[in-house]
């Protein structure tokens, strides 16, 4: 196991890696990346949600009619977590067509739940090597000179 960067606390990568996947970007929030943590939520959570939007909420995490990309989707965590949670309570009536899609609109919605969750894995990883590796620095953004100063 990797030692700490100097002046860096140790970041459990497990625990990291457990925090990325329930929540996308906590990872990176965790390591102290803030802004790494924040983009990375927001997208994941706007490509996951504008899916169930455009697929249906009750027919677009469905592990039983889309076995292969609910394997993408759950990676996603929390976002695929209290879908199937709220699909498979018994407040639904299980013959009730609310919430449900099929053709293409279905697809679709599919396709971006499981490009979410596949997008959340990748940062999962990222966030657990950053965590081995001690490398959780924010890259500064460059000075930028202002338009009428100095130097133009």
């Amino acid at each position: 196991m990797a030692t700490p960067a100097p002046g860096q606390p140790f970041k459990a990568p497990y625990l990291t890696g457990i925090l990325a996947w329930l929540i996308p970007g906590a990872g990176h929030w965790y390591l102290g990346m803030r802004v790494r943590g924040a983009i990375i939520f927001f997208t994941i959570a706007l490509t996951f949600w504008v899916g169930l939007a455009i697929g249906g909420f009750r027919s677009t995490i469905d592990p039983t009619r889309e076995t292969h990309w609910f394997l993408g989707q759950i990676c996603a965590g929390g976002h695929a977590l209290f879908v199937l949670g709220i699909n498979r309570t018994p407040l639904w009536d299980p013959n009730s067509t609310v919430g449900m899609s099929w053709g293409k609109s279905h697809d679709i919605g599919v396709v971006y739940a499981g490009v979410a969750g596949l997008l959340n894995l990748l940062a999962v990883f990222d966030a657990i090597v950053r965590s081995i590796s001690g490398d959780v620095k924010e890259v500064p953004r460059k000075a930028r000179p202002r338009p009428g100063s100095d130097g133009q």
